[in-house]
This record gives structure tokens, C-alpha cells and sequence, in this order.
């Protein structure tokens, strides 16, 4: 399997993969490190479940245990996805090759015909010539139909090719979650927008835009692991609040964005006003034991969906309340259109 996470998000699954990893007897090797890396990263869900079960059990797991593992969830995942791409590719050759049948028995029966008026044509009747030549003709018209049909079909099939391929690398090398918050990432906010019962239908959701105020000023002044923390918190806070149907995402550096299903827009909005409040009375530890000074606080913007809206548009308007939140002074929820203050 290829990863592709930049040297920057490769570092912070590293930090997340080796505090999993510490607590258990089993060696820092490849292997090991294979397990808890896909884990960190949310690579790989049926290898996460599993793992929330034993750490859910306190197992301590050894390098047998980590063996079986990346055997069962790693290795076998890679061989499953090469065989499910080899099928898909057999069956477009498959076609291909009935499409390529198809249009070679058609050919051959245009090169017969021609033979066939070729003997006729030395008949000097006229009339026979003339029904020759539009039999010809049809005969002309139908394989030029032919190789043009044969021509769509090979460039769809080139494309259902491209995608078995974008799909096998998606799914071999795209994170869904934020290794830091434990939050779906962009990817996966998006993937799970898309697994909707009806991903077309914004008219029943609520989209929040979060962004946490003067973070730039807490990391300079605090220190990034300070500012980690605070990410956590608000991560926290956001899973405390939100509904099993709600989706959160970390999609920036202090940017995350909530889903919410079924929700009224007021509903919505005093959801937000909790999760703002729940943040502000939050208490940040400092590695020494030392509180936080400092409040945390956010802003954000509430935009309910219509029947026309794209998740950009969505976005768009949800963004746009959040930049009214911060005009107003921060520390408030907006609603698009209005201003809502504490």
C-alpha cells in the first residue's frame, strides 16, 4: 500500500501511532508500526474496530497478536483489492472482446457482400447494378454504425477503467479522519455527506462552520502542544454535543464543520450555542499540571440547506455567518442572515 500524507500529517500519526503503541509488550517494529500508523490515520476501519474492541478489554497486545492482525487487516486487505480490480478489469476485457466480435462478424459480412457485387458488377443490366450499389450502400451505412457504436463503447470502457483504478488508489491511500482529533477530515465529511439516504436533498440539513478565535495567538503564545490540546477539547466537546446521525470534521488547522440531519434551523442554532458555551467553560491542562490562562472560545456560523444547494454553496453561506460571527466579536453564533449574539 502507497501513503500519501505529506511529511507534516505523516509526523503527527506518527506521535498519535506511538502513544497507542506504548502501552503494549509487542516490539517497535515494521509490522507493528504498519497497525498502529493505518489506525491513527483511519486507513482502515475494519482493522480500527477491532482494535477499539481489544483496547475496550484492556488486551495487551504481543507481536503474535500484532502478527495476526496485520495479516487478517493489512495483507489480506491489499490481496482483497487486487483480486476485486482484476475482476473488474476481466469483465470489461470480457466485453471488449463480444463488442470486438461483434464488429469483426459485421465486417466480414460487408467483405462478402463487396465479393459478391464485385462477381455481379460484370453483369452489363442495369437495373442490377443499381441494386447492388444500395445494397452496398446499407451494407456501408451499418458497419460504419458498427465501429462508431464500437468506438463509444471502448471510450466507456476506458473510463470504467481510469475509475477501477482512481477507486483501488482512493481507497489504498486516502485518510478519512484527522489523525490529531480523531474527527473526519474533508475526505471523510465529504464520503459521509455522500452516504446519505439522498445525498442530492440539502433542504433537511444544517451545516455549522467552527473556527476557534485567536488560535494563532494561543499556539505563540502557548506552544503548538497547548494549541493540540485545545483542538482535542473542542473535538471532544463537539462529540459530546452532536447526535449519532451529526457528522464533525476537522477540515483546517483550527476549521472544522458539523453536518447536522433533521434539524430545525433554531434547533441547529441552540445546538451551537451550547457547543460554544460548553468550549468557553472548558479547562486546558498544561503538561506540568498547570491550567491553561486563557479562555477558548469560538465562532460560529449556522446555514440551513435548500433544495438547489451543492455542499460548496452550503459552505459558502455557513462561512459567510461565520465571518459575521467574528465581525461582531467573536465568541457568538450566527445565523445566516442574522446576527445571534450570547
Amino acid at each position: 500500500m502507497r501513503y500519501q500524507q505529506s511529511r507534516e500529517e505523516s509526523a503527527e500519526i506518527l506521535r498519535r501511532a506511538l502513544q497507542l503503541m506504548s502501552p503494549h509488550p509487542a516490539g517497535y517494529h515494521p509490522l507493528s508500526y504498519a497497525v498502529w500508523y493505518e489506525h491513527a490515520a483511519d486507513l482502515n476501519p475494519p482493522l480500527t474496530q477491532e482494535l477499539d474492541k481489544l483496547r475496550a478489554c484492556a488486551s495487551m497486545l504481543t507481536d503474535t497478536e500484532i502478527c495476526r492482525l496485520h495479516a487478517l487487516h493489512i495483507a489480506a486487505r491489499d490481496v482483497e483489492m487486487f483480486e476485486l480490480a482484476q475482476r473488474e478489469l476481466r469483465e470489461l476485457i470480457g466485453r471488449t472482446e463480444q463488442d470486438t466480435a461483434a464488429a469483426e462478424g459485421t465486417l466480414q459480412s460487408f467483405t462478402e457482400t463487396l465479393a459478391h457485387t464485385t462477381e455481379r458488377l460484370a453483369e452489363p443490366d442495369p437495373q442490377s447494378v443499381r441494386t447492388l450499389l444500395k445494397d452496398l450502400l446499407a451494407q456501408a451505412s451499418h458497419l460504419q454504425s458498427t465501429l462508431r457504436g464500437l468506438h463509444a463503447q471502448l471510450a466507456k470502457q476506458r473510463e470504467e477503467v481510469a475509475g477501477v483504478i482512481e477507486r483501488l488508489e482512493r481507497a489504498q491511500t486516502e485518510p478519512l479522519r484527522d489523525p490529531l482529533t480523531g474527527l473526519e477530515n474533508l475526505a471523510g465529511f465529504r464520503r459521509a455527506f455522500d452516504g446519505q439516504d439522498d445525498p442530492a436533498d440539502f433542504s433537511a440539513v444544517v451545516l455549522l462552520a467552527v473556527d476557534i478565535d485567536y488560535f494563532k495567538r494561543i499556539n505563540d503564545t502557548h506552544g503548538h502542544v497547548i494549541g493540540d490540546k485545545v483542538l482535542m477539547k473542542v473535538a471532544k466537546i463537539l462529540r459530546e454535543q452532536l447526535g449519532a446521525e451529526d457528522v464533525a470534521a476537522r477540515i483546517g488547522g483550527d476549521e472544522f464543520v458539523v453536518l447536522l440531519r433533521g434539524k430545525a434551523l433554531g434547533a441547529a442554532a441552540a445546538l451551537a450555542e451550547r457547543i460554544r458555551s460548553a468550549t468557553q467553560r472548558s479547562l486546558i491542562v498544561h503538561p506540568d499540571g498547570a491550567q491553561f490562562a486563557g479562555e477558548v472560545t469560538l465562532s460560529i456560523g449556522v446555514a440551513s440547506g435548500r433544495g438547489d444547494d451543492s455542499l460548496e454553496t452550503l459552505r459558502h453561506r455557513a462561512d459567510a455567518a461565520l465571518y459575521d460571527a467574528k465581525a461582531a466579536g467573536r465568541n457568538r453564533v450566527s445565523v445566516a442572515g442574522e446576527i445571534r449574539t450570547r
